[in-house]
């Protein structure tokens, strides 16, 4: 797992694909439950949990659909159509899932303590899931985190695709997904921003990706909660 150091009482991580119990094109820890065993999803998304010392439980997962749904998170609730989460009940877990889209975490940095997971390819971007989920936090300070995903080195898009975000953001064919989830965290009024900068696609053998494997894989993602 990679943690981010999230200012406030905070545990944020992201998943790699090591460390789990699945098999083929999901091994091993795979966190979407799409193909794979249900049992073994199961096994991986309670191992995610206890290593960050949450509950499994209490997870809550959306049925991610390239949406800009927020969802307010429910302990142990799973399948409502959405692309973020957030909540200000301590002790609950958010995942929110990828495998070469924008997998980010948004923190409040002031108030109330509150996290966002959110899940953002190029139509969730489009379509203000970042922002939606910033709304949903209130208003006050935030920082966030851009985790792992395909980078501008692996990301070939269409002209109709790459006229949905600022020219800049295209350089040839490909787009460059980080920097644009970058800027609508930005437009969002997110004060502190951090990326890791991990192409997905790049290291097959610490993640998922669609573009490199195809449908037949798993997902890794982000993993959030609040802890007082």
């Amino acid at each position: 797992m990679i943690h981010w150091d999230a200012p406030g009482p905070y545990v944020v991580a992201f998943t790699t694909r090591a460390g789990g119990v699945s098999k083929g094109g999901f091994a091993s820890l795979n966190l979407g439950a799409r193909h794979d065993l249900p049992e073994r999803v199961a096994e991986n998304r309670r191992r995610a949990c206890e290593r960050l010392g949450l509950d499994p439980a209490r997870l809550c997962v959306n049925r991610q659909r390239h949406t800009a749904t927020v969802n307010r998170a429910e302990a142990g609730v799973e399948g409502r159509v959405g692309d973020a989460l957030w909540t200000e009940e301590s002790g609950l877990p958010l995942l929110a899932l990828g495998a070469d889209c924008l997998p980010i975490a948004v923190v409040t940095t002031d108030g109330r303590p509150a996290v966002a997971v959110v899940h953002a390819g190029w139509r969730g971007l489009a379509a203000g899931v970042v922002e939606a989920a910033v709304r949903a936090l209130g208003s006050g300070s935030t920082a966030g985190v851009i985790g792992p995903a395909i980078g501008p080195c692996c990301y070939e898009v269409g002209n109709a695709v790459a006229a949905r975000f600022d020219p800049d953001l295209t350089t040839g064919r490909m787009l460059d997904l980080w920097r644009a989830g970058e800027r609508a965290l930005q437009r969002a009024g997110v004060g502190r921003i951090e990326r890791l900068d991990l192409c997905t696609s790049c290291y097959p053998e610490l993640f998922f990706s669609h573009r490199r494997d195809g449908t037949r894989r798993g997902t890794h993602g982000v993993l959030g909660a609040v802890q007082r």
